[in-house]
Parts: structure tokens; C-alpha cells; sequence
């Protein structure tokens, strides 16, 4: 879906008297409409109150899509990885400041999601959002350990978002990590167990395989062991969402929890 054409600016422009002309009548009163239209915008300028005109234009910039149903809140991700994938993503640099100063007293994402740390997993980009949309909790194997699940159910009790998504992605190396069950120094073997349950599911080992399996079991871990996002699950205003991220591609996709 391509991003919505910013709106125009309007602009009580003065039209410019032909040489020898000499009507006071209209010339006076246009002059003190540009003399007051200029020191308004020097005024401004000097309080720092530039950013004014694009809040009156886009009063809704932090949510430009509805997102009041778990379903909306899916849709809304995947129109904006649809927009990344095209290339078309819809907020300009020079909506940050805005953004920013729409965040300032306070948070209301539309969607949590629980992605792994990997830095090719940009989350904000391929879903084409911004300052204030996304609650996200990044751990290596996107596996719902009890800080992660104590994160997300901030996110969906205090924060009510509409979706949680448990995003794996193609080459991560702690999925790879966990079916080949090296011992490695340090405590990497500790996110091991979390993805056990993954790697039995599957019995090819392909790899892509278990990284869709575990993302799944993650979601489902989500939806069972913590009872604030099963109670909005049951009341219908969560959705928990499995998906897979190829990071070659750039495409999301989504993936049946059933």
C-alpha cells in the first residue's frame, strides 16, 4: 500500500501588482496581511513552534491506520512490511521531531513483538513503523523466558496493545546453535532449553524448519503460561501471532498457531 500523499500546504499568497499600478485600495491591505503572516511565522520560528503546521496537517501521525482489533493490528503490520518491501516507507525524517513530540507524555503501541536479537531483524523498518507504534522485546531465539513473558504482559496489561507477534527469522544462528547443542563457553547454553521443544517437533533438523516450529511453541508458551495474555485472548482483544522473517527478502510471513 503506498504511503498517503502529504496533504498541501494552503497559502494566502499576495498576487504581485503590475508595474505602474497604484491601487491603494487593494495594495495596503495586502501588504499588511504578508507583514502579518511573516512576523507569525518569525515568531514561531523563535519559539521553536515550527513543528505546528504538521501537527494541524497530521494530527494522527503516530497511527495512521486503525489498529482498535487484534485483526486490524496484524493488518496493519504486514501493510507496512508490504511498504518496506516496496521500498515506500511512509514516515520522512522530517516527521521524527513530531513523533517524538507526540511520545513525550507517554506510549500506546498498537502491536508487542518478541523478535530475536539478531541485527539483520531492523523491526521498526520492515514493519514501516515508527517512534511510539512498536513494543518490542528482542532476545537471541526470540524465546519467551519468564523476563521476556513479564515484559510482554506489561505491554498487553498496562499498554493494551491488539497483537503479539513472536518473530523468528531465517539464518539465526541460535536456532542453528541450539539443534547442534554445542557446549560453548559462557551462558548462551542457557537459551538452549527454550527452543527443545522446537527441535523435537522437527523431525527433518532443517533448520528453517525449527525456526518456524519455534516461533510457534514461543507463541504458544505466551498464550498458555502467562494468564494476563490468555485472559485477553479469551476476552478477544489480543491476538498472539506466530511469523517468520527472510532476512534475503524482506518478507514477512505469517504463520498458523493452531
Amino acid at each position: 500500500m503506498s504511503p498517503t500523499p502529504k496533504q498541501a500546504i494552503s497559502c494566502n499568497c499576495v498576487t504581485a501588482q503590475e508595474p505602474g499600478s497604484n491601487d491603494s485600495q487593494t495594495t495596503q491591505p495586502a501588504r499588511r496581511r504578508f507583514m502579518g503572516l511573516t512576523l507569525a511565522a518569525a515568531a514561531a520560528g523563535g519559539m521553536g513552534l515550527n513543528a505546528a503546521p504538521a501537527l494541524a496537517a497530521r494530527p494522527n501521525l503516530l497511527h495512521p491506520l486503525p489498529s482498535n482489533t487484534p485483526d486490524q493490528a496484524v493488518a496493519k503490520l504486514m501493510a507496512g512490511n508490504a511498504r518496506y518491501l516496496q521500498l515506500k516507507h511512509s514516515t520522512s525524517p522530517r516527521d521524527f521531531e513530531l513523533l517524538r513530540s507526540q511520545a513525550v507524555e507517554g506510549q500506546a503501541p498498537f502491536a508487542a513483538i518478541l523478535a530475536c536479537s539478531d541485527s539483520r531483524v531492523p523491526v521498526e523498518l520492515l514493519f514501516d513503523q515508527s517512534i511510539g507504534n512498536l513494543f518490542v522485546v528482542r532476545v537471541a531465539g526470540n524465546v519467551a523466558s519468564s523476563a521476556v513473558i513479564g515484559s510482554l504482559e506489561y505491554a498487553v496489561e498496562a499498554l493494551k496493545v491488539k497483537t503479539l507477534m513472536v518473530l523468528g527469522h531465517s539464518q539465526c544462528g541460535a536456532v542453528k546453535a541450539a539443534i547442534e547443542n554445542k557446549d560453548v563457553p559462557g551462558q548462551v547454553t542457557t537459551l538452549y532449553s527454550y527452543m527443545h521443544a522446537a527441535i523435537a517437533k522437527t523431525p527433518s533438523k532443517d533448520y528453517q524448519a525449527v525456526v518456524a516450529q519455534n516461533a510457534i511453541e514461543q507463541a504458544r508458551v505466551l498464550s498458555t503460561a502467562s494468564p494476563v495474555i490468555s485472559h485477553r485472548i479469551k476476552t478477544g482483544e489480543l491476538r498472539v501471532q506466530p511469523a517468520t522473517y527472510d532476512i534475503g527478502i524482506g518478507k514477512v510471513a505469517l504463520l498458523d498457531l493452531a
